[in-house]
């Protein structure tokens, strides 16, 4: 498993700038299946979360 860090933009209309950026790390074999794994934090209950970037950290 190789380990790749997901960059989001995590909207929240609450907010003065709209949002925040946060990171998640996630385990994979390759980067499209990583990229697979960080859609699916993008399904949030409030707000938005959309995929920035992904990049390889090991």
């Amino acid at each position: 498993m190789k380990t790749y860090k997901a960059t989001f933009w995590r909207g929240n209309p609450q907010l003065t700038n709209g949002g925040y950026e946060t990171e998640r790390i996630i385990e994979a074999k390759t980067i499209a299946s990583a990229r697979k794994k960080a859609r699916e934090y993008e399904n949030c209950i409030y707000g938005t979360m959309t995929l920035i970037s992904i990049e390889r950290i090991d």
